[in-house]
């Protein structure tokens, strides 16, 4: 516990890097208790199925292990924002999947709210993004034990009050993000798959990729230990000339995969970074997988409908 303290107090005043100030703000919606108005310098957006959510962690019990309510996150009687947008094909048929979207560093939903759209818009699916902890206009503060707190609560909400199958839901995390979502990945066999992109090795490993050992007890977002205890089908996004995350953490994080979870990757040459979104194989290499995961997660739910039915 001392030692748990130790690394998220460090890694609050190093690792995380929240816009300040935040970039939009909240305003509550009339009527609806959990639900507000997203605000982007002074204009409300208003974009076709987008709600915008106060999330309560208090709210949910924890599954994975983690108190949401009962003081370990930093924030006593706080709360997260959350966006969602659904998407409605011409059928009307709901999506066949929901990205659950860890953003990275430096960014809070704000600036991410158009991208989300997008993805939706384009993978033919829904889109759950949160700010975490400090970010944004959610309460807190940004520490290690706080964003893995953070994603719980949000799935929790997004297969709990939103009615997301958890069969369904994808967990896409970015950069910093792939840290609470590789977490939440090794401990639910039920999703659908994972999506990391520009994937950390572990915190240490950022700064030293060629170091080989380091206390666990003093190390930031262990994914090198978490993803051989992945269970579900997982696609590697990475640029070869990422300047923040040398592509050889993700390569090694794919290496470390259970053969049966490895999606062929994605080695996006010469991007970097920032602009890994813009390599003419990123859209085609998502919704390839997205493709992959449809039989396989159909059969996935029926088959826990039928279970259920028979208990």
């Amino acid at each position: 516990m001392v030692w748990t303290k130790l690394v998220d107090n460090i890694s609050a005043k190093l690792a995380f890097f929240p816009p300040t100030p935040a970039t939009y703000k909240v305003v509550e919606h009339p009527g609806k208790c959990e639900e507000c108005k997203l605000v982007i310098q002074g204009e409300t957006v208003d974009l076709p199925n987008l709600r915008v959510f106060r999330v309560n962690p208090s709210a949910y019990t924890n599954e994975e292990g983690f108190n949401c309510g009962g003081g370990s996150r930093s924030s006593d009687n706080g709360s997260i924002v959350a966006l969602h947008f659904r998407y409605r094909s011409s059928s009307g048929l709901p999506a066949p999947f929901t990205l659950l979207y860890s953003h990275g560093n430096a960014v809070d939903i704000g600036q991410m709210v158009f991208i989300y759209r997008d993805l939706s818009r384009l993978l033919h699916c829904d889109v759950y993004g949160y700010d975490y902890s400090g970010y944004g206009c959610s309460s807190g503060i940004p520490t290690v034990t706080n964003t893995i707190i953070d994603i719980s609560v949000a799935f929790h909400h997004l297969t709990t009050d939103l009615g997301a199958s958890p069969h369904r839901v994808i967990l896409y995390g970015q950069s910093v993000g792939t840290g609470p979502s590789t977490a939440l990945a090794a401990k639910r066999r039920d999703i659908a798959g994972v999506v990391l992109h520009s994937p950390l090795l572990s915190g240490v490993r950022v700064l030293k990729p060629q170091i080989r050992f380091w206390p666990a007890w003093a190390d930031v977002y262990p994914n090198h230990i978490l993803a051989p205890k992945v269970r579900r089908p997982v696609l590697v996004l990475h640029g070869t000339e990422d300047e923040v995350i040398h592509i050889s953490c993700g390569q090694k994080l794919w290496s470390l995969l259970p053969d049966s979870c490895k999606i062929p990757p994605l080695w996006a040459q010469g991007y970097g970074h920032q602009d890994l979104e813009q390599c003419p194989y990123y859209l085609s290499t998502l919704q390839s997988f997205l493709s992959s995961l449809s039989k396989d997660s159909h059969c996935r739910v029926e088959d826990g409908e039928r279970a259920a039915g028979k208990g």
